[in-house]
């Protein structure tokens, strides 16, 4: 069973949705630390940041610790249409889109994100199923592995990224413990929000789903 792993970023990019379709299991790693200059509670649309307001100034803390300030879905909902009205699906699936961020819950920043994710899954038509773990307690690679085997993970699908600081040897540490790891081959059209995806193209899974180098090697 091939395993995807990543944090609930907030509205992320088409890699983040590659991953999730060309998975048989995607985790979501709402333990992990959260990051104040991440993608946890920021993303480009249209090249210019969007950003959750949060409480407090959070550092050092779990997703699931950090605080998302009330309304924060009128915000972002005044933010998506400030950017993306007058785009070529703006009209079928963004206002549509808006009503279902409106009518939205959550509190912590791992709950809201999640809520986005689950919204935009079924936007696109994806079907791999969602799970989170129990709160892993090794780090690094051991961290990643953990949850690999918490979910009965045989090959673990990792974004081209993770080479950087995952290291030369991680493959091997993943076959130790009887997982292969393989690595994305998704290639990017937008580093901007799935969204800039949805309101610009006619088939948005195309777009998710572009590959590069050899397709064999997921």
């Amino acid at each position: 069973m091939k395993v995807a792993i990543h944090q609930p970023d907030l509205l992320p990019y088409s890699g983040f949705w590659f991953k999730m379709a060309t998975s048989d299991l995607f985790v979501l790693a709402e333990h992990d630390q959260f990051q104040k200059h991440g993608y946890q509670r920021r993303v480009t649309m249209r090249e210019k940041w969007c950003s959750h307001q949060l409480v407090g100034k959070p550092a050092l803390v779990p997703i699931t610790e950090v605080e998302v300030q009330p309304g924060w879905q009128s915000n972002l909902s005044n933010i998506i249409r400030g950017r993306y009205t007058g785009a070529k699906f703006w009209k079928t699936r963004g206002l549509a889109l808006l009503d279902q961020i409106e009518a939205s819950s959550g509190h912590s920043l791992a709950e809201v994100n999640t809520s986005l994710i689950y919204l935009i899954r079924d936007h696109l038509g994806i079907t791999t199923p969602l799970t989170t773990t129990a709160p892993p307690v090794k780090s690094g690679i051991d961290r990643l592995i953990e949850q690999c085997q918490m979910t009965g993970a045989t090959q673990y699908l990792s974004g081209a990224g993770g080479a950087a600081y995952m290291g030369d040897t991680a493959g091997a540490s993943f076959a130790a413990a009887g997982v292969s790891l393989v690595w994305s081959d998704h290639s990017m059209t937008t580093g901007d929000s799935i969204l800039s995806i949805l309101m610009d193209y006619e088939d948005p899974m195309s777009i998710v789903l572009k590959r590069s180098g050899d397709a064999s090697a997921i």
